[in-house]
Order: C-alpha cells, then structure tokens, then sequence
C-alpha cells in the first residue's frame, strides 16, 4: 500500500467518522480500502426499540450496513458515493454490540453493487473481524444481511457531498 492509499483511506474514514448522524448512533467505520469496509455500533439503551429490554430497533442495523457498504463503494473509487437503493434482510434481534462487514460484488462506471453481513459478536467487538482468516471457532450470530447500489459516477460540483467536509 503506498502512502497516497494510506492518505485515502484516512480521507475515507475521517469522512464517515464525522458524520453527525453516525455519531448519534455510535456508528464507527473502522477499515475501508479496495471496495471493502467494516464497521462497528457500540449498542446502548437509546438503539432499542423496547423500554423493557435491549432489543435494537430496526433501523439501527439498516444504518449500519449502509453506512459501512457506503464506505466501501467510496474506498473503490475514491469520492463519495450517494446511496441509489438499498435493501435489508433482519435475521435475527440484535440486543448487543454490532459488527458489519461490507464487499463491493460489481462496480459499472455508474453503479456499484456492495453487500453487507450485520453480526452481532460473542465477546469484544473492537477484537471481532469478519475476514476470511477469522476463527472458524468464533461464535457470533448474524442478525441482518443488505445489498446497496451506489453512484459511481462523477458527482456535480454543486453536490453536498465532499470527503473534504472542513472544519
């Protein structure tokens, strides 16, 4: 990796990492290089959707994966990438912690097609890799799978998106 991809790829996680609405939801991208991503939630009281017990309400997981597929659409062509559609299987509640993991299936000049896998780790989630080295072993259960389609192609100047979103 040379350092202009390092430089990048810090560009790309300074981006997603101070998104006001990510933020709010303690939504953290941790790797976006080469049309790949993940990322982590940190789940606490606010996610749930049930003041009885921890059960994350739907749309905590969607942003989730869209968030982290976005991040890597954008980490294979370089600048941000506006979300066309996407689309969200819930598998399973999640009452914890979340670990997505997304790979860019198709990249055509204007779309690219990313999927996302949602799990939710048994143990620490900052130790928790979805790779294929990962341990066989590692128990985890997975609670949502989604594919987005992002634009690809140029962006007009007059977009409001921007990896340089200043200070």
């Amino acid at each position: 990796m040379s350092d202009d991809d390092t430089d990048d790829t810090d560009d790309i996680l300074d981006y997603f990492n101070r998104s006001p609405f990510r933020d709010l939801l303690d939504i953290e991208v941790t790797e976006a290089a080469e049309g790949r991503a993940v990322g982590r939630l940190q789940f606490g009281e606010k996610h749930s959707s049930n003041r009885r017990q921890a059960i994350a309400q739907g749309g905590v997981a969607f942003s989730l994966a869209d968030s982290v597929a976005g991040a890597a659409a954008t980490a294979l062509v370089g600048f941000p990438t506006p979300t066309i559609d996407f689309r969200i299987d819930y598998l399973a509640p999640a009452t914890d912690d979340l670990v997505a993991t997304a790979e860019t299936v198709r990249e055509g000049g204007e779309t690219a097609v990313v999927d996302v896998e949602v799990v939710q780790p048994d143990g620490d989630a900052d130790e928790f890799r979805r790779d294929t080295e990962a341990d066989d072993d590692a128990e985890s259960r997975t609670v949502a799978v989604g594919r987005g389609v992002y634009k690809t192609s140029d962006l007009p100047d007059d977009a409001p998106w921007d990896l340089d979103q200043g200070e």
